[in-house]
């Protein structure tokens, strides 16, 4: 057997590493099927990274698409935990046109979660960014957002217009990191 694998199999407490038993073919097949813990994270053939420069700020943005369809909320824990960021903010046009190509490219869904919530405050509606950055941009298809309850927003990946919709909807996602 290989060392590193007489380690993990110590430390598994399936075989001893200062003693390593003759074991068959098949007996060592065995030992290396041992379960890996299921992260949830997506795998690399779900998702496609993208970097987006904003000369204005002097920085690029990192986003990540996640085909894997999941409710708002679950994209958000997707997002902080496999990736250490967040569902995305959007801040200007040029970054929500590239997102939404993005997403055509490689959703086969018509709309993309984003990091957007809204809430009726009155006869108004409030709008916020998950990560409590500033609301200085919306591209809202004519008619939302809705008012009548807490909806989370999505990205429609055929003209970037956003939509309000239940958060318990499952969708792919976009994750900025």
């Amino acid at each position: 057997m290989q060392p590193c694998l007489l380690l993990a199999l110590a430390l598994l407490g399936t075989a001893s590493a200062s003693h390593p038993a003759s074991t068959s073919p098949e007996a060592e097949e065995v030992a290396l099927e041992v379960p890996l813990e299921d992260t949830g994270c997506p795998l690399e053939s779900e998702t496609r990274a993208l970097s987006i420069p904003d000369p204005l700020a002097a920085t690029t943005f990192r986003y990540v698409i996640v085909t894997r369809c999941q409710t708002f909320h679950d994209a958000q824990r997707v997002c902080a935990q496999c990736y250490r960021g967040r569902l995305a903010s959007i801040h200007s046009y040029h970054a929500n046109a590239c997102l939404q190509r993005q997403a055509q490219l490689c959703t086969n869904r018509g709309q993309v979660w984003i990091g957007a919530i809204t809430q009726p405050v009155g006869r108004t509606v409030s709008c916020q960014w998950a990560d409590r950055s500033r609301w200085n941009f919306s591209h809202w298809l004519h008619g939302y957002p809705l008012h009548s309850h807490r909806y989370c927003t999505s990205l429609c990946t055929n003209n970037g217009r956003w939509r309000s919709l239940r958060c318990g909807v499952r969708l792919p996602f976009i994750c900025e990191y």
